[in-house]
């Protein structure tokens, strides 16, 4: 097992979270670096964050067309991307029963759908709802951070920060059917904000996409999320508690539901591969 007595890594919350999911795939994936199934989703999610943040940029300028073939775009060269790593479709991961060319098919005519119900929310909101600008004048849109939780340094990109009815507002936006069970992301994006600009950010909230099927969903906010109840001190333990037993070599595999979209089990003994 490898270990290092080196000092603290720079971190990221998806290094973390997929850390404690476990810790054997994120062994897999990001020491011994096996080659990993692509998956539509990832295809979908980097292309509707791209159209979104281009909306944005412009200042809400662009239409809907725009904005969509924004998107397309970012989807072409994603796939490009995915197809040189795993030729064969049928390595791709889907999630479910579908084929990966049915289901890189919908996921395309989703991430359109939720590029334009994206914009037909902003519309509504109106001046309610405005991207903020940090003090040194950059627009809040996938805002780079780098910052320190303790002695482990930590990366990150914050896909929002929004001035909203009820306060300034951290925000992230997930292309996904799941709500995320925490605010753990929401609260490291908290301190970097603090930590950046002296301005504490109390709340958050998931931008939960549009959802299609036999009765489609709009997208829109969570209900907002008081980040204060999340203490700092414990989460930069976290931080160094995941950062010493990675560099202590300590990787415990935890088989479960997560299993199924994995991208490294065809490689997992855990699962019975070699």
């Amino acid at each position: 097992m490898q270990t290092s007595t080196s000092g603290p890594r720079p971190r990221s919350h998806s290094q973390y979270t997929s850390y404690a999911q476990c810790g054997e795939s994120y062994r897999l994936e990001r020491i011994e670096k096996v080659s990993s199934d692509p998956a539509g989703w990832f295809v979908q999610g980097i292309a509707v964050h791209a159209a979104i943040e281009a909306y944005e940029r412009s200042m809400r300028t662009l239409t809907t067309a725009e904005a969509i073939a924004c998107f397309e775009r970012a989807w072409e060269e994603e796939m490009k991307a995915g197809r040189e790593a795993q030729a064969d479709l049928s390595r791709w991961r889907t999630g479910g029963y579908k084929t990966a060319a049915r289901d890189l098919e919908d996921r395309k005519a989703l991430g359109a759908h939720q590029v334009a119900d994206y914009i037909a929310y902003t519309e509504d909101a109106g001046a309610a709802e405005r991207i903020w600008t940090t003090p040194d004048g950059r627009l809040a849109v996938e805002l780079e951070f780098s910052i320190r939780l303790g002695d482990v340094p930590v990366r990150g990109i914050i896909d929002q920060v929004v001035a909203t009815p009820y306060g300034l507002t951290v925000r992230d936006v997930k292309t996904g059917t799941k709500t995320p069970p925490s605010a753990l992301q929401l609260a490291l994006y908290r301190r970097a904000l603090r930590d950046a600009f002296q301005v504490d950010v109390i709340w958050g909230d998931y931008w939960i996409c549009a959802r299609l099927g036999r009765s489609p969903k709009a997208g829109g906010p969570t209900d907002p999320i008081d980040l204060t109840t999340i203490d700092q001190d414990w989460l930069t333990g976290q931080y160094a508690a995941m950062d010493a037993a990675q560099r202590h070599g300590v990787y415990l595999a935890s088989p479960g539901d997560h299993c199924r979209v994995c991208g490294v089990q065809r490689h997992c003994k855990a699962k019975g591969r070699v």
